[in-house]
């Protein structure tokens, strides 16, 4: 069940560390916010924490910090 995501190629896509971690934890919050209780399944139908998904989206491109 516990998925783990390499941080490197996530942090590339974003920038730097502190970004990636404000961004993947505002996700992770709003999945808590929308369902709290169970664990997110992803395309191929496994279960991950919302934090492991936000990393997921974040490192899939469907989620990305908002550029000035």
């Amino acid at each position: 069940m516990a998925k783990r995501i390499p941080l490197e190629p996530v942090v590339e896509k974003v920038g730097n560390y502190y970004e990636t971690v404000h961004v993947a934890a505002k996700r992770a919050r709003h999945l808590y916010t929308v369902d709290s209780y169970t664990f997110e399944k992803d395309e191929k139908g496994e279960e991950h924490k919302k934090t492991v998904i936000a990393l997921m989206e974040i490192s899939e491109g469907k989620i990305c910090p908002k550029r000035d």
